[in-house]
C-alpha cells in the first residue's frame, strides 16, 4: 500500500508530511477520513490541518481513486462551504495491485478564524474505468481560533507639565488578544512614545509628553500607531477622546 503527500496551499503555502511504510497484505486499511494535524499558533505559517483518507481494496475493482475537497465555517455561517486550494478537488491514484490506498493532504498558514474539514471521495474501479463503487466521508473538523494579540486604547488623563505648554498624559492600553503583543509606539495626538512587549491580557498605563490640548476638544490616540504588531483586529487601534486638561 502507498501512502502519498501532496504539497497544498490555501491561497498558502504548504509543508511536506512524511511518507507511511506499506502495510501488509493481510492488514488492508480501512474505510476512513481522519483528521491527522490541527495546529493553531498566532504565526499564519504555523496554522496547520493535515487530512487523512484510506480505503482497501474490493474484489474485481483494479484501481482505487480518491480526492479531498477543502471545506470551511467562518464564524456566523451557518453553511459549510467548499474553498478553493492547491491540490484539493483533484483525484489521486493508487499503484495497482494494493492491498489498500491512504493518502494525506496538508495545509498551512490557514486564515483565522474559521474550522476546516475536508471531504474525502473514493472510488473502485476495473480495468476498463467502470465504477463498481463509491464512498464518500468527512474529516473531523480542525479549528483554528485567532490567536492574534489585539492592543485597544482606554481611559486617557492628563496633567500639565513642568514645562509651559506641555502636557503629561496618560493612557490605558490593554491588550485583549489571545498573544504577545510586540513592542510598538503609543500616539496621543501628535506625540507618541515607544512602549514594550504586552502580554496577552494585560493592561499598562502608557506616558505621553505632548502639547497642551486644549479642555473639551477631541484629541485622537491610537496604539499600535505604526502598525508593526499583527493583530486580529486593527480597526480597534484608534480612537477619539475627550481632552481631559482643566485649566483655570
Amino acid at each position: 500500500m502507498r501512502r502519498a503527500v501532496i504539497l497544498t496551499a490555501l491561497l498558502l503555502t504548504a509543508a511536506p508530511a512524511a511518507a507511511a511504510p506499506a502495510a501488509s497484505a493481510t492488514a488492508p486499511p480501512k474505510l476512513a477520513a481522519t483528521l491527522e494535524t490541527c495546529t493553531v499558533s498566532p504565526l499564519p505559517a504555523q496554522r496547520i490541518a493535515s487530512f487523512v483518507g484510506s480505503m482497501p481494496a474490493r474484489p474485481h475493482a483494479t484501481r482505487m481513486r480518491m480526492r479531498f475537497d477543502l471545506e470551511r465555517k467562518r464564524p456566523g455561517e451557518r453553511h459549510w462551504r467548499r474553498i478553493q486550494a492547491a491540490g484539493f478537488g483533484v483525484w489521486e491514484r493508487a499503484d495497482p495491485k494494493v492491498a489498500g490506498f491512504v493518502f494525506t493532504k496538508r495545509v498551512t498558514s490557514l486564515p483565522v478564524p474559521a474550522v476546516y474539514r475536508a471531504f474525502v471521495r473514493f472510488r473502485w474501479l476495473t480495468a476498463d474505468g467502470t465504477t463498481l463503487r463509491r464512498a464518500g466521508r468527512h474529516t473531523p473538523a480542525c479549528r483554528q481560533p485567532d490567536l492574534r494579540p489585539d492592543l485597544v486604547p482606554g481611559a486617557l488623563s492628563a496633567t500639565l507639565d513642568a514645562q509651559p505648554g506641555l502636557a503629561v498624559y496618560t493612557l490605558v492600553v490593554r491588550n485583549i488578544g489571545r498573544s504577545q503583543a510586540g513592542p510598538s509606539s503609543v500616539r496621543v495626538g501628535t506625540a507618541s512614545v515607544e512602549v514594550a512587549a504586552f502580554a496577552a491580557g494585560e493592561e499598562r498605563a502608557v506616558t505621553v509628553v505632548g502639547l497642551v490640548c486644549p479642555p473639551l476638544t477631541p484629541i485622537v490616540v491610537r496604539v499600535d500607531a505604526d502598525r508593526r504588531v499583527d493583530e486580529s483586529a486593527e480597526r480597534g487601534n484608534g480612537a477619539r477622546r475627550q481632552c481631559p486638561l482643566v485649566l483655570g
